[in-house]
């Protein structure tokens, strides 16, 4: 009676299999991290989008109408008898300290809080992002993955108004609405969320957009803007188009 032998791979046979799997997950890496990336950008899309649908109607109705955007002028127009809550007409710096107070995070009691609070539906998760952590407590500066447009009064509808952090602010005030010489490598910056990756644009009109590293060039990101640029536009005397810091 023969006995059969069982005979298992050769090295050779275990190289070669272990070379076409490199090859297969080497070719599958580029899609399936640029399809998370395109997740990811979309999802803060969706929070972008709705922090400033609801700063547009807060701003609209309630009893801070025409002082939900942050402006260099509300302090002035403040009421002599401070409201209870949120105040709306100070002179914000930082994104964090806007939506504090929006957000009315510091208040101890929380059925107060949410009845006081100035952005409605709105919670510190859609102030976070990739790779940035959602606030507890007090939202702070490491909280906060968006930068937040201050002045607009003035501004084009299709003004970039909320942006996420990774993008040089400076740059982006200065781009001309019709040129073409923006590239991800000068406008964005190594920094969560996204790094060099992409980024998320909202525009004052409360719709949005998102950009792969190889999409972004001027015409997509100002394009309501003609030759201008969103410095150019002021809110009263000096209160220029700007941008409330943010992130460190």
């Amino acid at each position: 009676m023969k006995t059969q032998l069982k005979q298992g791979f050769t090295m050779i046979e275990m190289l070669v299999v272990i070379v076409i799997i490199g090859i297969l997950a080497g070719s599958l890496f580029g899609p399936v991290t640029n399809f998370m990336l395109q997740g990811n950008l979309t999802a803060m899309m969706g929070n972008g989008r709705k922090v400033v649908q609801a700063i547009i109607a807060a701003d609209m109705t309630g009893r801070y109408q025409g002082f939900v955007w942050p402006s260099d002028e509300n302090a002035d127009s403040a009421p002599e008898t401070k409201l209870e809550g949120p105040d709306m007409y100070k002179a914000f710096t930082t994104t964090a300290d806007y939506f504090n107070e929006a957000l009315y995070t510091k208040a101890p009691d929380v059925k107060k809080q949410e009845s006081l609070k100035v952005l409605k539906d709105i919670d510190a998760s859609a102030i976070a992002g990739q790779g940035v952590p959602t606030a507890t407590k007090e939202i702070k500066d490491t909280n906060c993955a968006w930068a937040l447009a201050k002045n607009v009064a003035g501004a084009p509808a299709k003004s970039p108004v909320f942006v996420t952090r990774n993008i040089d602010i400076q740059k982006l005030v200065n781009v001309v609405g019709n040129g073409n010489d923006v590239t991800a490598d000068s406008l964005l910056k190594t920094v969560a969320p996204f790094q060099k990756d992409g980024c998320v644009i909202i525009y004052k009109d409360g719709s949005g957009k998102k950009f792969g590293a190889d999409e972004i060039f001027n015409s997509n990101l100002v394009g309501g803007l003609g030759s201008g640029k969103l410095s150019d536009f002021e809110q009263g005397e000096g209160s220029k188009f700007t941008f409330l810091t943010s992130g460190k």
